[in-house]
């Protein structure tokens, strides 16, 4: 009875060792896929802008097919920028805004359909 006690306290304390590592590596991850997140939205983001004002310009130079050019590659940019915030917001638990989040996403796809 005592070694059945003894085997069993060991183990349930090497169970919660376990645990608590876990957790400690899956909080890691979550927010190192955050921070990952987060990078990809500022840099794609980016792109969506310069190519936007790009297809702008061209637009307002007469050069549809430059413009339309411009704005698809802006919109595929946006897209990407977009869900990547979105899984960003979820690394990091949050449900907040994600709705209209996604509504800006709708807005970037509409864009890239439109020309």
């Amino acid at each position: 009875m005592k070694t059945t006690f003894y085997f069993l306290s060991k183990f349930l304390v090497l169970v919660i060792i376990v645990i608590f590592l876990s957790a400690g590596t899956v909080l890691a991850s979550s927010k190192q896929d955050f921070t990952n997140y987060m990078d990809t939205w500022n840099e794609k983001i980016k792109l969506a802008s310069q190519y936007l004002e790009e297809a702008e310009n061209e637009l307002k130079n007469g050069d549809a097919i430059q413009g339309c050019i411009n704005q698809k590659k802006a919109a595929a940019f946006g897209i990407e920028a977009t869900e990547s915030l979105i899984k960003a917001f979820q690394a990091n638990g949050s449900q907040n805004d994600i709705e209209n989040i996604q509504t800006g996403l709708k807005k970037w796809k509409e864009l890239r359909d439109f020309c």
